[in-house]
């Protein structure tokens, strides 16, 4: 049973890569009373099952999970980075969705060439509640997007307006590979937009003279955003975050860029923070905006480079002008910030992404003072190797973590 299942998981382990006018909407707390109900949402896709012949064998998942002390194995792979990839194999729901995920992607359109499928992760898809949409760039391309509803959409849009998280994703991902970093900015509060970049997930690829501009394509996100779609009454156009992982994060230190006050291809509403996960080395001017730069011991970025990777980045970090953070998360890798199934980072990773991002964004979205206390605190799991740093308001900290430190009693 172990082999059959890794084997039909093990070849979809890759990474995430890199590359590449004037202010409208009203938004804000005048129109916010203008939608009475959430229009009509869903939860994240699962895959389908899986051809019957195979159901038997991928229903027993419990077999595996019986095979691995995961309590004692996480914490001899967590300095390696491979916290979890352990505990995706030894959780039999996980095992199944993955196995059943494989056999829908030969079938179901998706890009094998991208190696990852589209229905991410089981415990995430049924905590969100996300409004499908389609929308076209500049150039024709259809796209395709997900507005990801405040509470699970448990409250009233009347509570509005919201602030606003753009999300954007790492190169041959999807939407569905960030559902937990949507859910997050979701869950406290946020109105959060995640899309496919065009050639990616369930958007077209490029037509005849798109030439794949991401820039273009996130801020044809926001003027769809705020201009179009069945939600933008209840957006307040002065708390807009801008967050992204990999490619994506190129992405955001593109957008950011556009905030200069000698941009060129001013972003369609105004940016206030952001957050660039995973970074590869971009080489960008900087704008007044705060930015935080989250990256890891292990990231690579492509394949994990030990402990290099930090150092490369920091320059780009120094280079900012206004309020800044570099945020160096202990062994984690350039799997750190999605929720794809047994890509390996530490299993404190995502806590120290989400801890950080959210406070980064409630700082300066929303002026909560008690974001400050995360965003100066520390916290065990950073780098030991490499500084964190913060400069907030004028005053530069860096930290540090305690390094591993296993508890012997787990051992036992």
């Amino acid at each position: 049973m172990r082999l059959i299942a890794i084997g039909l998981l093990g070849f979809l382990l890759a990474a995430c890569g890199g590359s590449s006018s004037s202010n409208s909407s009203s938004g804000g707390g005048a129109a916010a009373g203008g939608l009475a109900s959430w229009p009509a949402s869903q939860q994240g896709e699962d895959p389908p099952p899986a051809p019957e012949q195979f159901e038997p064998i991928i229903s027993n998942g419990d077999t595996l999970a019986s095979m691995l002390p995961a309590n004692i194995v996480n914490r001899l792979f967590d300095p390696v980075a491979f916290g979890y990839t352990v505990n995706d194999i030894s959780d039999p729901i996980i095992v199944e969705h993955m196995v059943r995920a494989s056999f829908a992607q030969l079938q179901d359109g998706s890009r094998l060439q991208h190696a990852y499928h589209w229905y991410g992760h089981p415990y995430e898809n049924s905590e969100v509640a996300l409004i499908p949409v389609e929308f076209s760039n500049r150039y024709g391309t259809k796209l395709y997007g997900e507005i990801v509803l405040p509470y699970a959409a448990k409250g009233s849009p009347r509570e509005g307006p919201f602030p606003v998280i753009i999300a954007l994703q790492g190169l041959n991902t999807n939407v569905a590979m960030y559902r937990w970093w949507h859910r997050l900015f979701a869950d406290n509060g946020y109105m959060v937009f995640a899309f496919d970049f065009s050639g990616q997930g369930h958007s077209d690829d490029e037509g005849e003279g798109d030439p794949g501009n991401n820039l273009h394509d996130a801020q044809d996100a926001m003027r769809y955003l705020f201009e179009q779609s069945s939600i933008a009454s209840v957006l307040n156009t002065e708390q807009v975050g801008v967050i992204g992982h990999s490619m994506g994060a190129g992405a955001v230190l593109r957008v950011q860029e556009q905030e200069a006050s000698n941009a060129t291809e001013p972003n369609p509403v105004r940016i206030r923070a952001a957050v660039a996960a995973a970074t590869v080395g971009e080489s960008v001017s900087a704008s007044p905006i705060p930015i935080m730069i989250q990256t890891g011991d292990h990231d690579g970025p492509i394949a994990p480079i030990p402990f290099a990777n930090p150092a490369i980045v920091r320059p780009l970090y120094d280079s900012f002008e206004g309020d800044r953070a570099f945020i160096v998360a202990e062994a984690s890798t350039h799997g750190q910030h999605t929720n794809y199934p047994l890509l390996p980072t530490a299993t404190w990773g995502r806590e120290i992404a989400a801890n950080y991002s959210l406070a980064w964004m409630n700082y300066y979205l929303r002026d909560d003072a008690a974001a400050l206390a995360v965003l100066e605190g520390g916290h065990p799991h950073l780098s030991f190797l490499h500084d964190s740093a913060t400069r907030i308001n004028g005053v530069e900290k860096a930290y540090r973590g305690n390094g591993l430190a296993p508890d012997p009693a787990e051992f036992q």
